[in-house]
C-alpha cells in the first residue's frame, strides 16, 4: 500500500510540474504575443505615407495669384519629394514668374508674397512657357512642419488663365523618433 502511495505522490508531483511549465509556457507565450503586437502597432504609427496635395486658380485681372498646397496635420510633418507648377497640363503654355514659400500665414486674398524670408523655390517661364517648372528635392531638403503652410504666388501671370500646382511629400508622425530630448549643457 505504501508503494501505491508512494507511485501517487509521484506521479501526482510530476503532473504538477508538467501543468506548472504548461502555465509558465503559456505566460511566455502571452508576453511574447503581447510584445509582438506593441513593436507592430509602433511600426505602423512610426510608418511614413504619402501624400499628394495640389491646388489651381485663375490668374486674376491686377495682382498676384496665390495656390495653397495645405499644411499637415497637428503632430505631423511634411517632407517634400517633388514640385510642379504650370498651366492645366504639359501642353498648355504659361508665363509669369513663381515664388514657393513656406510660411505660417497665406493671405490668399491680397496676393500676398511672404519674402525672400521662405522662398523655398522659384522660377521664370518665358524661355520654353510650354512646359510648366517641376523640381525635385532630397532628403530633409524642402521640411513644412505642423503649424506651417506650403504655397505658391505666381507674378506676371496671364489674366483668366488657370495655373495648377502640386506636390508630392512623406507624411510622418513628429513623435515616430520615440526620442528623448535632454539638456547636455
Amino acid at each position: 500500500m505504501d508503494n501505491m502511495n508512494e507511485e501517487q505522490e509521484s506521479f501526482l508531483s510530476g503532473l504538477k510540474l508538467w501543468i506548472n511549465v504548461g502555465a509558465e509556457l503559456g505566460k511566455s507565450i502571452e508576453k511574447q504575443a503581447a510584445a509582438t503586437e506593441k513593436l507592430w502597432r509602433r511600426l505602423q504609427w512610426a510608418t511614413p505615407v504619402i501624400t499628394r496635395q495640389q491646388a489651381s486658380g485663375v490668374f486674376p485681372s491686377s495682382g498676384n495669384l496665390v495656390l495653397n498646397l495645405g499644411s499637415p496635420d497637428t503632430g505631423t510633418r511634411w517632407t517634400v519629394h517633388s514640385f510642379a507648377v504650370g498651366g492645366t497640363d504639359i501642353n498648355v503654355s504659361a508665363t509669369g514668374k513663381f515664388g514657393l514659400y513656406i510660411n505660417g500665414y497665406v493671405n490668399e486674398q491680397q496676393g500676398f508674397s511672404p519674402g525672400m524670408g521662405s522662398l523655398v523655390d522659384g522660377a521664370e517661364w518665358g524661355a520654353t512657357p510650354d512646359m510648366p517648372f517641376t523640381n525635385q528635392y532630397g532628403s530633409d531638403q524642402l521640411i513644412v512642419n505642423d503649424s506651417e503652410s506650403i504655397y505658391v504666388v505666381i507674378f506676371g501671370g496671364t489674366a483668366g488663365q488657370q495655373y495648377v500646382a502640386n506636390l508630392s511629400a512623406s507624411v510622418t508622425n513628429l513623435a515616430a523618433s520615440l526620442g528623448n530630448v535632454t539638456d547636455i549643457s
